[in-house]
């Protein structure tokens, strides 16, 4: 159970935690950091917390990999917007 919760609030503990460095980006980039990363992060945790509580058994699998796809998707989706700030900056 703990495991679980953590995967869920993971996503959204990293997004409000990097909410403090993108003001440092350019304002446009920033921007769509915010939209973007809180649609991938509540969007994600959302979906996958509907799976748990809708969905009986099978539920609670996909919601386990849906989790882990939310997971590698917000880390890919920040690691592309510190490469794109770090070449805006260059």
């Amino acid at each position: 159970m703990l495991i679980a919760l953590l995967m869920l609030l993971i996503p959204i503990a990293i997004y409000f935690v990097t909410f403090l460095f993108v003001g440092k980006w350019s304002p446009g980039l920033s921007y769509l950091y915010r939209i973007v990363g809180g649609i991938i992060a509540f969007g994600g945790g959302s979906i996958s917390l509907y799976f748990a509580a809708y969905t009986g058994d099978q539920g609670g699998v996909a919601t386990f990999y849906f989790q882990i796809v939310v997971i590698f998707v917000y880390l890919l989706f920040l690691s592309i917007f510190l490469v794109t700030n770090w070449l805006m900056h260059k």
